[in-house]
Order: C-alpha cells, then sequence, then structure tokens
C-alpha cells in the first residue's frame, strides 16, 4: 500500500516538473494576440466596397531589442540561479523520504535568462504597445454586424514569433433616403391621386444614381413597384445585386378650386 502511495507522489513530482518545463517553453518565441475593433463604415462604403483606414492600440516589436528582448549589445546572459533551465529542484523531506520537485525559477520567472541582461524598454517581452493605421479593404454587401480579419494585424508575436490577427466589427450608420434589409433597399415616393388613377412615370433616387419607374394606372396606396438589380451587391458575389423596392404614397389634394371639385364630382356621379 505504501508503495502505490509513493508512486502517486512520485507521479505528482513528475507533474510539477512539466509544469516546470512548460513554463520554460514560453520564453521562445509566442504568438500575438488577436485583436477586435469596431468600425464605422460609411453606408455607400458598406454597399460597393472601399479602402479604408482604421487605428489600431496594439503591441509593436520593440525598437530597443528588435524584439529579442535582450538589451542591446548584451549576449543572453544565463540565469544563474538555475543555470538557464528556468526551473529549479527543491528537495523535500516528507513522511516517504526525501522528495525533489521542480519549481519555476523564481529569479528569472521561467524564461532562463538573467534578469539584468533584459531590455529596459520592454522589459524582456519583446513587444511595447503603439498606436498604428491600417489599412481596411472593405467588401461590397458588408453590412451592420459583419465580422472582417486582417490577418497577422494584431498583437504582433513575441522572440520572433507571429503577429495576431485583427477583427472588424462593422457599423454601419442608417441613411436619410435608403433603408436598406440584407441587400434589398427601400424608399417612399408620392404621386397624386390623378397620377395614381391615370398611370405616371416617376424618378427615383436609387444607391447609385437615378432610374425611371413606371407607376401603373389604378395604383392603390401602399403598393411595391420593385426595379430588379438596383439593390445592394451579394457580400462575396458582387456582380449579382437585390432589388430596389418603392412605396407608392398617394396624396390627395386639400384645397381644390370650386371647378376642380366640380370635375371631380362629375367623375364620382357618373359611375
Amino acid at each position: 500500500g505504501g508503495m502505490g502511495g509513493m508512486g502517486g507522489m512520485g507521479g505528482m513530482g513528475g507533474m510539477g516538473g512539466m509544469g516546470g518545463r512548460q513554463r520554460q517553453r514560453q520564453a521562445g518565441p509566442q504568438k500575438g494576440a488577436d485583436l477586435q475593433i469596431n468600425v464605422e463604415v460609411p453606408f455607400q462604403t458598406a454597399c460597393f466596397g472601399g479602402t479604408m483606414t482604421c487605428r489600431v492600440r496594439r503591441e509593436e516589436t520593440c525598437e530597443t531589442c528588435t524584439g529579442s528582448g535582450i538589451k542591446p549589445g548584451q549576449g543572453k546572459a544565463t540565469c544563474r540561479q538555475c543555470n538557464g533551465q528556468g526551473a529549479v529542484l527543491q528537495v523535500m523531506q516528507t513522511p516517504f523520504g526525501v522528495m525533489q520537485t521542480q519549481q519555476v525559477c523564481p529569479s528569472c520567472n521561467g524564461s532562463g535568462i538573467d534578469p539584468s541582461s533584459l531590455c529596459s524598454s520592454c522589459n524582456g517581452k519583446g513587444t511595447s504597445a503603439s498606436t498604428k493605421d491600417v489599412e481596411l479593404k472593405v467588401p461590397p454587401g458588408c453590412n451592420n454586424g459583419n465580422q472582417l480579419r486582417l490577418r497577422q494585424e494584431g498583437d504582433k508575436g513575441q522572440k520572433g514569433g507571429p503577429a495576431g490577427d485583427l477583427y472588424i466589427q462593422v457599423k454601419v450608420p442608417s441613411h436619410p433616403d435608403f433603408q436598406r434589409e440584407e441587400f434589398d433597399i427601400y424608399t417612399e415616393s408620392t404621386v397624386s391621386v390623378f397620377d395614381a388613377i391615370l398611370g405616371t412615370t416617376i424618378q427615383v433616387k436609387t444607391i447609385d444614381g437615378d432610374a425611371e419607374i413606371k407607376v401603373p394606372a389604378g395604383t392603390q396606396p401602399e403598393t411595391r413597384l420593385r426595379i430588379r438589380g438596383r439593390g445592394v451587391p451579394r457580400l462575396g458575389r458582387k456582380e449579382e445585386r437585390g432589388d430596389h423596392y418603392i412605396t407608392v404614397k398617394v396624396e390627395v389634394p386639400r384645397d381644390l378650386s370650386e371647378s376642380e371639385k366640380e370635375k371631380v364630382a362629375v367623375l364620382r356621379d357618373g359611375k
């Protein structure tokens, strides 16, 4: 029974060693963190795509030590306490006898490097925070709530590790003239009651210029007309576009002259 107990304890000692080695590994190259920022993309840019510049605060390679984490002109001095191992052995007296466990070296924090030789600008990290302008290519058909990913534009890696990615959360402000739903655009147009009865052609403002559309005779209020292919390009398939829908509002005149009222009365009574 006692032997089994010792085996168990020995296993624990081994785990301590693993912990020490993992900490030591971190002293090598490390990938930079992924970052996320919110960017407001103008309505037209979201529809048709475009290039924007956004500001990002991120970890950049330290200029003093060019990312090594070591003071310039100084060799990588080995930590004296652990001889560069990053871990120290601890000997403990237990009821089962003497046990050795590995602990992260308290002097160098597991890096194996003498603290006095670390770069003072970045405290040995190899990176320091700064603000950078990043170019963002907005794809056509982008919309509010979409997430764009810029590879390797996140925090720079430490000790020569790769950079993280930058995730962009897209915010698109509303437009005074257009309502957008997915890839379709909705607007309203007002015609007089006479044009609704007789039919007419109206000019409609779309997201890429004016278009003409026929209002058929006998059009009812709140009728929805459609112009095919004048909506927003589809994300990832920009040659395909959504549609533009127009809700027709019918305006009834309030101040007709006496003679106009008589003409309308003739129409009404002639039915």
